[in-house]
């Protein structure tokens, strides 16, 4: 757990009592304020943050920039503590706390909000956006801010999108470079309907499992492989317990800060603002540091052992077709619009 005190803002604040991940009574501190009758103090408001990955990994960045920049600007009046490596329970879990106010905050995938926001359905279809300029712009545009409204009907609030990144399949029996080469793979995917039907339309068994349980399952044989974003491939090790990976970029994954809407609304105009302004900076800090590392990584998964290889990916697309066509459908004009927005 890693928890910091964040300075309060030169202004009254009304403490609100905020209910624990759990249940239980969070713990305040006492932060100092001036005024023209003296010192006075006030209790810090504290919200709790919870993510599956670690803490020197794109996501670990994105929410230290997040603690250091509220730090910076709320002078005292919300402290911020962070749980890493799924600490207070996987992504669905996530989502379902921060839905009822038993947890305040998660910095997460989108894929598991789609069983809560169907919209959110689109952002899982296999290759959707071109690169990550087009994705980015996407999400900072029209269209992010309305999918934010459709989060916010079901009482949560994205503080801020992040970026999980473009997904690659590892395996620890060959290189993958056609669809036909994972026939019989058993390949863990997210609790996302269309993932697991995109992968049995490579071939593969697709296996939903929480993240928590993949590194494991890898471990003792129970799955063949994974895929994710190179960041979170080369920051949960998998070097370990994988021998290849293949540069599908199949799917787009982007982040999602939620965060309890009802607590966002007890904050004042000014630490909400503090706050969103520092999931901004956040954002641009975790971008950064993707584009910085994604090769560097690359380069040193190959170095401890891991076959890399690029792939002609019309094969993969002409695979997922049927499955795109058959959920089209439901989003079509959304669809359109994101794949417009590459021109």
């Amino acid at each position: 757990m890693k928890k910091k005190y964040l300075s309060l803002l030169s202004i009254p604040v009304l403490a609100v009592g905020l209910a624990a991940c759990g249940g239980g009574e969070k713990e305040t501190a006492t932060a100092p304020t001036n005024s023209d009758s003296g010192e006075t103090s006030v209790e810090a408001k504290e919200i709790t943050i919870n993510t599956t990955q670690t803490e020197d990994s794109h996501y670990g960045e994105y929410l230290t920039t997040f603690e250091e920049e509220v730090e910076k600007n709320s002078n005292g009046a919300i402290e911020v503590s962070v749980h890493y490596n799924s600490e207070l329970g996987n992504e669905r879990d996530n989502v379902e706390s921060v839905q009822m106010g038993t947890l305040d905050g998660a910095f997460i995938s989108s894929g598991v909000i789609s069983n809560f926001v169907p919209e959110f359905n689109v952002l899982d279809f296999p290759f959707l956006f071109e690169n990550s300029e087009h994705a980015r712009s996407v999400f900072n545009g029209e269209i992010g801010d309305e999918l934010n409204e459709k989060l916010l009907s079901v009482g949560i609030k994205n503080l801020g999108w992040g970026e999980n990144g473009f997904r690659n399949i590892t395996n620890s029996k060959h290189p993958i470079e056609k669809p036909e080469d994972l026939k019989g793979i058993k390949i863990r995917t997210m609790e996302v309907p269309i993932h697991q039907e995109v992968f049995a339309a490579f071939g593969a068994a697709p296996t939903p499992m929480a993240w928590s349980e993949v590194f494991t399952s890898l471990q003792q044989g129970v799955i063949d492989g994974q895929e994710n974003p190179i960041p979170i491939i080369y920051s949960s090790k998998f070097e370990e317990v994988q021998d290849y990976v293949s540069l599908t970029g199949h799917v787009y994954s982007p982040a999602v800060f939620i965060f309890n809407n009802e607590l966002f609304e007890s904050f004042s105009p000014e630490q909400q603002q503090v706050l969103t302004d520092a999931a901004k900076a956040a954002q641009q800090a975790e971008y950064e540091f993707i584009d910085t590392n994604t090769a560097a990584q690359i380069e040193e998964l190959k170095s401890k052992g891991m076959q890399v290889n690029e792939v002609d990916i019309k094969p993969f697309q002409d695979a997922a077709q049927p499955v795109i066509d058959k959920y089209k459908g439901d989003y079509a004009e959304l669809y359109d619009k994101i794949k417009a927005a590459a021109k």
